[in-house]
Parts: C-alpha cells; structure tokens; sequence
C-alpha cells in the first residue's frame, strides 16, 4: 500500500481479526501465558502494559504514515516526550533546545538540571550556533517543526546538517503539521514524536501520545523505559485513534485551506498588528511540498484585554485550550499553554500578551470568517 489514505484506513490490519472489518477493543489487562511470552520483551497477547493487539495494530500503521521503521504508543504527548527524554539523558549529559517550545515542554526542560543534565538552547534564528553548544555529552537535540503556537517553521535539514558529526539524536514534535503535511523522519530526525489528542485522532476526545523512530535499537530503548514508567497508553485510546485516523487526510485538507483562508482575511485587518501563518510566506526547502501547514493561525492584538474579547466575542470559535479537533477552537496562549513564562520569557520567546491562536475546524469557511469579522468588530468597541 503506498497511497497515505490507504494506510490510514488500513494500515496495520492486514490480519483480520475473527474476521472483523474494524479492529476490536481488547479491552483486557492480561493474556494467558507461556514461555515464549515470557521470553519476549515485546508480546502483544502477555500484559497490557507491556503490549496489546489493538494498541499494535495503530503503532504499525502510525509507523508507516511517520515514514518509521517502528513505534510506541503512550498515554500522552508529554507522557512519550519525559519517556524519551529519560531513555537517553543521564547525570552529566545534556541536551540542546530551540528556545521557543510548548509551555509543558519548557517545565519538563526546567526540572532537568535537578537531574544533573543541562538544558542548552539555541535561537532558531541562528542554527550556526548549534554547533558551539555540542559535545561528547549531548545526547539529544530537541526542536519543534512548526513552534507552538507563532508557527515558526524549524529547517530539519539545517540542523540535522549541524549536528550530523555527533551522536545526538534528532528529536522533533511534529504535532502541529501531523504527518499528512511533513513527515520529519524523512528529512533527518531521528525520532517523531506527537500528540495524538490533536490532529491524528481529530475529535477531541482522546488523550494519547506517539513516537516514530527510524532505528528499531532506539525504539526499543524507549518501549523499555515505557514498560518501566507505565507511560502506556490504553486499547480504547488507541481504539479511538485508529478510527480517527483514518480520515485524517481528508481532514487535513479542510483545515489547510481553511486556516490560509482565516490568515489572509486577518493580514488585511488594521486592528490586528501581526499574523504568522506559514502559507503566507517564505518557507524552508525541506517544507516547499507540504500540502499545507494545519489548522493553526497566529495573531496579535493591542494587549491581553483586547485578546480576550475577541476570544470570549466568537460563537464558532470555543474557548478552550487544545487545538486541531474538527470543532475550531480559539486561546490566548499566554494564559493557557505558555502560562508559566513571565513577561519577558514571552518577549524572548516571541509571544505577545496579545497574541491569540486560533484552530480552524473543518466548519464552512464562510462561517468561520464571519465569526471572526464579529468578534473583531465586538472586541474594538
């Protein structure tokens, strides 16, 4: 199977199981045992934790659509990054990091040196300082391909080419372009890493994680340290996911053409001062064949207050924190998602007090922008 809407739909479940067109819920803990299960660091049909068929059947086919060799499926976003991080960093390592990444990242980074491991950053404006920041303790490089949330796209290449003399391992989320629209293990990473609550199940009613890697010896360092730290995921998530990936390209679709619809509406709005959307400019090489850029559109507002009436202005657009369901939602992310960064970590890192991130559902665009236009109207009274 080559197509990617091929895969989703039936990726990883080739063998039927009593011959069932979807893929039951073994929603069981254990299995009956013998000697090869217990020889094996892997069985599906052993303990829970360790393995299940229907949390296989998604890893292999999430592993194809990541372009990986293999995968591992968590409880969540944040649960497969700590797992990752924790499977390659020990005291006196370190690990270097782009400056601007999610707000849950950032505290997960900052608990590190308790640890013994420094956290080195780097300005994505400047990938030549990577290279002053590597040495024989680097053990993970760490970016995200689209920044939460003012969607500055990270050049994989540049810096997979700056740290191809090391031994440090590529680490990139792809959350926020999912791997309809760029698959990182394609352009240099060595790990995928991402929320499986946004895009991929799509309906904003899972919490789960996934990793794709492209060496099996690096997925199975991280299977271990998930058994070790129970950050499994469960067979109805995972249950869930399969059935909402499989019209995750169709989807996608719509949330690309809808967001590049909203991003030049509000570029041409005087009460907005700025809009970061990918479409709308200049973007890396390793990104010029993405069929889109997400649902995901950035803008800026004179001031927090400002903000927040236009958020609490929508009626199409929901208050809420996550992002890249079919429902659009809308958040000022300095008080949900980068709540923990003072004034002038935001500065730093490039966000606004103002600034607003919309997600764009699969609604009717015409809806969309006219929910906007009010908002605005109501937010400048």
């Amino acid at each position: 199977m080559k197509g990617f809407n091929t895969r989703s739909i039936h990726g990883g479940e080739e063998e039927k199981v009593k011959d069932a067109v979807t893929m039951p819920i073994f929603q069981t803990s254990n299995f009956l045992a013998d000697d090869a299960k217990y020889a094996s660091e892997r069985s599906e049909t052993f303990y829970t934790r360790v393995g299940n068929p229907t949390i296989g059947v998604l890893e292999r086919k999430l592993a194809s659509l990541f372009a990986g060799t293999g995968g591992v499926f968590f409880s969540s976003g944040m649960g497969a990054i700590t797992t990752i991080f924790h499977s390659f960093l020990k005291h006196g390592d370190n690990i270097v990091v782009s400056k601007n990444v999610y707000g849950g990242t950032q505290n997960l980074l900052r608990e590190l040196p308790d640890e013994g491991v420094e956290v080195r950053r780097f300005d994505q404006s400047d990938y030549g300082s990577i290279t002053g920041l590597l040495d024989g303790r680097t053990k993970i490089v760490y970016v995200e391909s689209m920044v939460n949330p003012n969607l500055i796209l990270t050049d994989i290449e540049a810096v997979k080419a700056k740290i191809s003399s090391s031994d440090a391992l590529l680490v990139v989320d792809n959350t926020f372009l999912s791997p309809y629209n760029f698959r990182p293990l394609e352009f240099g990473a060595d790990i995928d890493v991402q929320s499986l609550t946004k895009y991929i199940n799509g309906h904003s009613d899972v919490v789960a994680g996934f990793a794709g890697f492209k060496d099996p010896e690096v997925e199975s360092k991280v299977r271990r340290k998930m058994v070790q730290f129970g950050t499994n995921g469960a067979p109805f998530d995972a249950f869930l996911v399969n059935r909402g990936v499989k019209t995750l390209g169709p989807r996608m679709e719509i949330h690309n053409r809808n967001a590049l619809a909203v991003a030049n509406y509000l570029k041409d709005k005087p009460e907005v001062l700025r809009v970061s959307y990918p479409g709308l400019g200049h973007v890396p090489a390793c990104y010029e064949n993405c069929p889109g850029f997400g649902g995901v559109v950035y803008f800026e507002m004179r001031d927090r207050e400002t903000a927040k009436r236009f958020m609490r202005s929508c009626s199409i657009f929901q208050e809420a924190t996550s992002l890249a369901g079919v429902e659009s939602l809308v958040t000022v992310p300095s008080l949900t998602s980068h709540a923990s960064l003072k004034e002038s970590e935001l500065a730093e890192v490039g966000i606004s007090p103002g600034g607003v991130r919309l997600s764009a559902g699969i609604e009717d665009i015409q809806d969309l922008i006219e929910d906007i236009k009010w908002a605005i109207k109501e937010c400048v009274r």
